[in-house]
């Protein structure tokens, strides 16, 4: 049985990441910074370390010193949940990935699947093509919360490739926006002020009762990648030996109107209105492409925007995951 490790298994990304490659007949070791899972993982026949972090050259003694067929590391201080100090990105994403391959030449593993921000490639925004997956990476120069990320990740790459071509490791490292899925938290962090996500702010309105203002033009595009998409192309990596940088798209570039209508049609009673906003700003455009991911990694996206939304009211429903994330907020349950 092939053998996978999945490192901040407690966050959405290495959470469902961990599920699929459990479906898809991998044995998984689930790598949390929680000291407890809540038995989550137990539930699903998955050996959970709790209390790791990946920042710290010891914490890698609590592995099991064996080869793994895949390596997911979806660690590291995020912009969502952190505020401007650059110091968590600078340990959790750039020491963490020396560490992470630190210990992986130990151990003989090769294959190392991670994720980056496409804000590596802010310089092609605001054109209206798709960006190319090996367009020239870069950094926000605006001095935002995400330039330091951005930076960071963009390092930690580097990094894999210089393993690739220093010990032979097979680094395959996703790009993309937003993962949309359900979770019974609905709140990120802007440059370190709490903020409720905006997608799930229509969402709530629509289980009370209320109408979506959609503002600015309502036809502008936006990428809307579902977790269980983002999970299948982490299975397609860890069955294959191909290497790159990678984007993951949605299944195809929705407008405002259209992710609107998605969630009015899965949450929102039948007397529920849009109220179109026009003098309010615009909802940024950017497109990946998805080409190289198709042709060369095999993976494209099957879930549509409607059928990501009808799948994110079920588990709203049946909160799959509250023995590790808790229980759904009186305002989203659905009566």
């Amino acid at each position: 049985m092939k053998k996978a490790i999945v490192f901040g298994a407690t966050g959405q990304l290495g959470c469902y990441s961990a599920l699929a490659l459990k479906q898809d007949g991998f044995d998984v070791i689930a790598i949390g910074r929680r000291s407890s899972d809540g038995g989550f993982f137990a539930t699903q026949g998955i050996k959970f370390i709790g209390g790791f972090d990946i920042s710290k050259a010891e914490s890698f003694d609590m592995l099991p010193k064996e080869y793994f067929d895949a390596v997911v590391n979806m660690a590291g201080t995020m912009p969502a949940h952190a505020d401007m100090n650059m110091m968590p990105y600078v340990q959790s994403i750039v020491v963490g990935t020396v560490n992470l391959c630190n210990w992986m030449r130990v151990n003989g593993s090769k294959r190392i699947i991670f994720n980056t921000t496409p804000s590596d490639v802010v310089d092609y925004w605001g054109s209206t093509e798709p960006i190319d997956d090996d367009a020239i990476r870069s950094f926000p120069k605006n001095g935002n919360d995400h330039a330091v990320y951005a930076i960071c990740k963009r390092a930690a790459t580097d990094i894999l490739e210089h393993m690739r071509i220093a010990e032979g490791f097979e680094p395959c490292v996703f790009r993309h926006f937003m993962v949309y899925g359900w979770h019974p938290d609905a709140y990120y962090y802007l440059n370190g002020e709490k903020k409720m996500l905006p997608w799930r702010y229509m969402i709530r309105r629509c289980i009370n009762g209320k109408g979506i203002d959609v503002y600015g033009d309502p036809t502008r595009l936006k990428e809307l990648l579902y977790i269980k998409d983002f999970a299948a192309a982490v299975v397609r990596a860890a069955n294959t030996h191909i290497c790159g940088i990678f984007n993951l798209p949605g299944y195809k570039p929705y407008s405002l109107d259209e992710m609107v209508d998605g969630i009015m049609h899965a949450f929102a009673s039948k007397d529920a209105q849009k109220k179109y906003c026009p003098e309010m700003p615009d909802t940024p455009q950017i497109l990946l492409s998805g080409k190289k991911s198709a042709e060369i990694l095999g993976w494209q996206p099957k879930w549509t925007w409607e059928a990501a939304c009808e799948d994110m009211k079920q588990e709203l429903l049946s909160n799959p995951i509250e023995l590790m994330w808790g229980a759904i907020e009186s305002e989203d349950t659905i009566h």
